[in-house]
């Protein structure tokens, strides 16, 4: 045999024992991503419902950014505000014209920090983190670095006080215009509750004017029966008027009790005197039996 046909068996022999280590080799290769494709779709199966939740979440965030940069406006966080004294609602606060140098705000976008005549809305943050939304405010006076906002409502003293004197506040220039309106709402019917209770609390004057002018009349005309301090002194007076009725019809019935002794004395003395005139009238009958009578014996003698 020729030399090259030696030299192709062996290279036909090298190519076989080659092609048989890389077809053992294809098929392990093969195996093994065989199974980790079966391991990736049990777990896609196993992640899926999650995928399509924190998609879901994420559409939330989405729209929850949108909210809070499109319809929330600006914002200026953890702003020290001082309530003046009063009770007016008049805040100070520690913003003003110009941007501090030392501000982090991400949003400050323009060189003027407020503007007088702006409406702020504030919310008070609480110890605990929370916020209050206590409404919304116009810009009074606005200097470099403080600025004074007056509230655009009545505030009441009363509520004015729950608002501590002084605290961070969270300042936006723009919030949705519904919770303006629950706000303007929950304010007229504070109003509307505010004018109930003032006429209620007139009504309950009056009454109470009443009542005591009753209560006086009422003692009034306890003293006209029993007496007291609301009846006239002067003796010229009669009891009536000066003890009371009761005194006066007391005093009448000790004069009738008197009178009606008296008057049982005089019945006594008259009975008594009426025997004594029965007794007399019946000694005068007897001695008149003892004179002579007209013609007797007596008179019979005297006649001859």
């Amino acid at each position: 045999m020729h030399m090259m046909g030696h030299i192709g068996v062996w290279l036909v022999v090298v190519a076989a024992i080659a092609s048989s280590v890389l077809t053992s080799r294809l098929i392990q290769v093969r195996d093994s991503w065989t199974k980790k494709n079966v391991a990736y779709q049990a777990q896609l199966k196993t992640v899926g419902p999650k995928i399509a939740d924190l998609t879901e979440e994420l559409a939330l965030l989405e729209a929850d950014r949108f909210r809070a940069k499109e319809l929330w406006g600006d914002y200026w966080k953890d702003a020290q505000t001082a309530v003046q004294a009063g009770g007016s609602g008049t805040v100070v606060v520690n913003i003003g014209l110009t941007i501090p140098a030392s501000s982090s705000h991400p949003d400050h976008l323009h060189d003027v920090y407020i503007r007088e005549k702006e409406t702020l809305y504030g919310f008070e943050i609480l110890p605990d983190g929370k916020a209050i939304y206590r409404g919304d405010f116009t810009v009074l006076t606005a200097r470099d670095v403080q600025s004074q906002l007056q509230p655009n409502w009545a505030v009441r003293p009363e509520d004015a006080q729950t608002w501590q004197p002084q605290a961070n506040w969270r300042w936006r220039n723009l919030i949705p215009p519904g919770y303006q309106d629950n706000f303007d709402k929950q304010i007229l019917a504070i109003a509307h509750a505010d004018d109930v209770l003032t006429d209620r609390k007139k009504i309950l004057d009056n009454e109470i004017k009443l009542e005591a002018q009753a209560q006086d009349q009422l003692k009034l005309r306890e003293a006209e029966l029993v007496g007291g301090e609301q009846l006239s002194k002067d003796p010229i007076v009669d009891v009536e008027f000066r003890e009371g009725l009761v005194a006066a019809i007391e005093q009448v019935e000790e004069d009738r009790n008197k009178v009606l002794l008296k008057v049982d004395e005089l019945r006594h003395k008259l009975r008594t005197v009426q025997h004594q005139v029965d007794r007399l009238k019946q000694e005068n009958v007897e001695l008149a039996k003892k004179l002579p009578q007209p013609g007797g014996p007596a008179a019979v003698s005297s006649s001859k």
